[in-house]
């Protein structure tokens, strides 16, 4: 059976910082009051999920992102009223979905840094060019890659663990291994005609996943894994996931969420957008 997922990638909340278009890495700032009522909508939107792991940067403008849009759900995070940032139970908190660390860039702004040579190099080619005091290209996709490698390894144990007590389903896929199977032996007219349907049956399952549609989500259309993070981290994952991805392509602003539709492959997570 492949491993399948939707992979919620929620981008916290806005900061001062960002409503002032400074670099914010590892900063540990908090999320504004309007950034929390921006998230609202977020919250209602995810509020019927059946989340089988959620992950959470460990810095405070994340954690308080996560109570906000839990917070009215069956895992109670806090109430409305309650101090934002507290650590939830079940949750895993992880810094490896920090954003890059800026350095001695921190705080700065564009207008701050343009006649940095330094910085103008950085621009052009961030992969050649570290931060001063700051967070390598290389280090920054190489921690990313790790929580990515570390989560195929946790969905494998969810899954053999959650698979295992349902006799009936597997049951149904012997069943349908044995039909299969005897269908091989049957007329070509016949074959043909099964395999027409199935494809059928299975453009139709994508095209509902691709409208989100997936509840609860099944083992086939995948189950529902929350990330809370940073901007960097969501573009570092879709370009490390979605095939033909740049970096730069994928957009996500603070409060929003990007739903990626993922399937191991045998070696890393291959997927294709569920939202833009």
């Amino acid at each position: 059976m492949d491993m399948r997922i939707i992979l919620h990638l929620v981008r916290h909340g806005r900061t001062l910082w960002n409503e002032e278009r400074r670099y914010l890495g590892h900063e540990d700032q908090g999320i504004l009051a309007e950034g929390r009522e921006r998230l609202l909508p977020l919250r209602e939107e995810l509020r019927c999920r059946h989340f089988v792991r959620i992950y959470c940067s460990d810095l405070l403008r994340c954690r308080q992102t996560l109570n906000v849009i839990l917070s009215n759900s069956k895992r109670g995070a806090v109430p409305d009223d309650d101090i934002l940032g507290r650590f939830i139970p079940g949750v895993r908190y992880d810094p490896r979905l920090r954003e890059l660390d800026f350095g001695d860039w921190e705080g700065k702004t564009y207008e701050d840094l343009k006649t940095d040579s330094l910085y103008r190099r950085w621009i052009d080619n961030p992969a050649e060019v570290t931060p001063p005091s700051g967070e390598s290209w290389e280090a920054f996709g190489s921690r990313v890659q790790a929580f990515l490698s570390g989560l195929h390894l946790d969905v494998k144990e969810l899954l053999h663990v959650e698979e295992a007590p349902d006799i009936l389903a597997q049951a149904q896929a012997q069943a349908q291994a044995q039909a299969q199977a005897q269908a091989q032996a049957q007329a070509q007219a016949e074959a043909e005609a099964q395999a027409q349907a199935q494809a059928e049956a299975q453009a139709q399952a994508e095209a509902e996943a691709r409208r989100g549609d997936v509840g609860r989500g099944t083992l086939a259309e995948g189950v529902d894994v929350l990330v809370v993070t940073h901007g960097g981290v969501i573009r570092e994952m879709a370009a490390a996931t979605v095939p033909d991805t740049e970096f730069w392509a994928t957009s996500v602003l603070p409060g929003e969420v990007l739903k990626l539709q993922l399937t191991w492959d045998g070696a890393r997570w291959r997927g294709v957008r569920l939202s833009e």
